[in-house]
């Protein structure tokens, strides 16, 4: 079998099946309704075995490093194996156990808001690389930008008592229509990537540049 032909069943495939879904969420069609659970029950399973396959490949790239005493690397990736095969067989045998609650509760956790914390770093500098008041536009952003973090900031109303009075109007009637704006144009792409898929020109998804 060609590649070429390979491909063009896959895309036949997906056509399919959006199609399926599509007219079984629209439309009260007797026994398609039983389709489109068969589907979604498929789309678990295929979805918790590539979950599966990310950790197999996971514990092959960090076990390729320990193997090969990675510099810089090494060391973390045994940790990694570590900790993920510890964790892995205390959460099979029962996820109330008293350690793998410790450990997801005084670990894992504390590094989520670590990765937060690290993360509004990279927020702050992109907001100062765009609250520079370049021209009237750039400097309303930053006004407004200024109003709003001192209404969330119990020091703004100390300020100045209408802040969070003005910083309010902002959040629900300027960026209440931006948001708007942004899930319109982004409901407007979703409908364009799903008419690219029927069609078949959607071809980023089995690993091609862009459609033919």
């Amino acid at each position: 079998m060609s590649e070429v032909f390979k491909r063009e069943i896959v895309y036949l495939l997906t056509t399919i099946v959006a199609l399926i879904m599509i007219v079984e969420f629209f439309f009260d069609i007797p026994g398609l309704a039983s389709v489109g659970d068969m589907l979604r029950t498929w789309g678990i399973v295929i979805s918790t075995m590539a979950l599966a396959l990310g950790a197999v490949n996971l514990m092959r790239i960090h076990g390729t490093n320990v193997q090969k005493r990675t510099p810089g690397r090494w060391i973390y990736s045994a940790w990694l194996i570590i900790v993920f095969v510890v964790l892995t067989i205390l959460g099979l045998i029962s996820t109330e156990n008293p350690v793998y609650k410790w450990t997801f509760d005084n670990v894992y956790v504390s590094l989520g808001q670590t990765l937060y914390a690290i993360t509004g770093f990279y927020i702050f500098s992109a907001a100062y690389r765009a609250f520079r008041a370049r021209n009237i536009d750039a400097a309303i952003l930053l006004i407004s930008g200024c109003i709003v973090l001192l209404t969330n900031a119990p020091i703004g109303e100390v300020i100045w008592g209408h802040i969070p009075i003005i910083g309010r109007w902002l959040l629900d009637y300027g960026q209440t229509a931006a948001m708007r704006t942004f899930t319109i144009v982004g409901a407007f792409g979703l409908l364009s990537f799903g008419f690219r898929t029927l069609l078949g020109r959607e071809r980023g998804f089995y690993g091609e540049a862009g459609g033919e």
